[in-house]
């Protein structure tokens, strides 16, 4: 291979990966599943169309047979009294018949024609289902994988928030458990104790009171 060849193949390799990359997957499958969609919906259409004609020759061989049988009865009424009118009744037995082979002949191929676009029809729409049943299946996957990414993305921030809200809750919950549990300085002593702490701060007041007057005689 020459060296233009291997740098082609390189190159035409990355944009195949470069597009791989960045294209929406889901908008590609439903674009050409829509197109074939379309396909399809235009063969059906033609097939319909194919079969109304096919119909219609049906009913163009049935009267062609009637109208064989009627020039051959005329043929036959006509031989004793008028044989050249005969002869050209028969004629046109003739002729009619040659249609009536005409017909048949475009009626088989048409058949043939019909049946295989129908075949055709019956193997594109199931081949369908098969890609919009695949595509249901991609975009539930798709969107499970996108829910685990959000996920993903946002666990770490989501537990350290966690983290210190629980933190703070259980900060907040301690320092009000505190406040209540404090004994009250005054509501936890008993009466006997008041009692000796009351005459303990007379005592004190009484002292303090001569000290003063002492250094008031002094003067």
């Amino acid at each position: 291979m020459s060296l233009f060849k291997r740098l082609s193949a390189t190159l035409v390799s990355r944009i195949d990966q470069v597009v791989g990359e960045i294209e929406n997957h889901d908008a590609v499958i439903q674009a050409t599943l829509d197109g074939l969609c379309k396909k399809v919906a235009v063969a059906k259409q033609r097939l319909a169309q194919a079969r109304r004609e096919e119909d219609r020759v049906r009913q163009q061989i049935l009267e062609q047979n009637e109208q064989v049988e009627r020039w051959r009865l005329r043929a036959v009424e006509s031989a004793h009294d008028d044989e050249a009118k005969a002869l050209e009744c028969v004629r046109r037995s003739r002729l009619g018949l040659q249609k009536i082979e005409r017909l048949e002949q475009s009626l088989s191929q048409s058949l043939l024609t019909t049946e295989k676009l129908a075949r055709d029809i019956d193997a594109s729409e199931q081949r369908l289902g098969e890609i919009k049943q695949k595509l249901i299946l991609m975009r539930a996957r798709n969107s499970a994988g996108s829910a685990r990414n959000a996920t993903h993305d946002t666990d770490i921030d989501t537990v350290r928030l966690l983290d210190e809200t629980f933190d703070r809750w259980e900060i907040s919950l301690t320092q009000s458990e505190l406040v209540c549990n404090t004994p009250d300085a005054v509501g936890s002593i008993d009466s006997i104790e008041r009692e000796f702490l009351n005459r303990e701060t007379q005592e004190a007041l009484r002292n303090e009171l001569a000290a003063l007057l002492t250094e008031e005689g002094k003067q």
